[in-house]
């Protein structure tokens, strides 16, 4: 009966789920199927349509799992982003000391969050971050360390293990929607893939102006316009069901997270131009690592987590 009561709760969820995967298995057949996307030249488009579909299915399954499904999910992505993170540290800094101390804010930021839920959501990892891990590190690598290695491990736990966090934290909200935190987490995941693959569509078929060419070449002032028009449309077809929320509202939200989202690219673009690397890892074949699927993440997760607190 339980398990019943769950599944027609959820049932806005699966609604969208059902477009969201009808339209990217659309959008595949056509990748293999058109004449012109079957080029060599336009290989780079076709593995970004095949990308999606790890993201979504991960984001699906998690959504409908629930909040142990989702804390799990996260807690392997931030493992993941934080490690791809550490690659990223100029190599006189990548130790093994130091890898130690990063992981080892993952158990104890994720164990506050189950054992204190929002009492002990920011103490233990400030305290690790900004505490314990300076002294340690600088007693086994000396002082120096404090200027070089740890301010930069500071900020990736703050972006891969703080940030992302926010998702699963959104289960602690006593919220006021037709399918509860599960419907603010399937519309921000939603919103952030609409925005990244329309802002990269729109910006390869219409893209002239650069947006920041000094941080990412690529992006475009016609990517990011499509993206955020794309958003807020998706947003504003599913907030009435996923959140109760009036459809203008639910565009302004979607255009919101879309614009966050840009941010949170752009950030990461920073650190890889600074690392002087192209890509964050491998484990998407011409689209990077995970680290650059979750990058639209890492501020739009923050953002969602205290709007749905204000308002929801």
């Amino acid at each position: 009966m339980h398990w019943q009561q769950h599944w027609q709760q959820l049932g806005p969820i699966v609604t969208v789920l059902k477009y969201v995967y009808g339209f990217i298995a659309f959008s595949t057949v056509v990748c293999y199927v058109h004449p012109r996307l079957r080029r060599p030249q336009a290989r780079s488009i076709r593995q970004a349509v095949t990308s999606w579909w790890p993201s979504a299915l991960l984001s699906g399954a998690a959504v409908m799992g629930g909040f142990w499904a989702t804390l799990l999910l996260f807690v392997v992505l931030s493992g993941w982003t934080l490690h791809e993170l550490l690659r990223m540290l100029p190599r006189e800094h990548q130790d093994r000391t130091l890898t130690t101390l990063a992981f080892a804010a993952l158990p104890l930021h994720y164990g506050a969050l189950l054992l204190g839920g929002d009492r002990l959501f920011f103490g233990v990892l400030l305290l690790y971050s900004f505490g314990v891990l300076p002294l340690v590190y600088a007693a086994l690598r000396g002082p120096s360390a404090l200027w070089s290695a740890v301010p930069r491990l500071q900020l990736g736990l703050m972006l891969t293990v703080l940030s992302l966090s926010h998702v699963p934290r959104l289960y602690l909200l006593p919220v006021r929607a037709p399918v509860g935190p599960a419907g603010v987490i399937a519309l921000l995941l939603l919103c952030v893939m609409m925005g990244d693959a329309t802002q990269y569509f729109f910006g390869k078929l219409l893209g002239r102006h650069p947006l920041a060419p000094v941080i990412s070449p690529k992006k475009t002032w016609e990517g990011l316009l499509g993206g955020v028009l794309s958003s807020a449309a998706t947003a504003a077809a599913a907030a009435p069901s996923l959140l109760g929320l009036s459809r203008p509202l639910g565009a302004l939200i979607g255009a919101s997270l879309c614009g966050l989202g840009l941010l949170g690219d752009l950030l990461v673009s920073a650190l890889k131009r600074g690392a002087q690397i192209k890509d964050t890892g491998a484990v998407l074949p011409g689209q990077g690592g995970v680290l650059d699927r979750c990058d639209s993440l890492l501020l739009t997760a923050p953002l969602a987590y205290y709007l749905t607190a204000l308002f929801l």
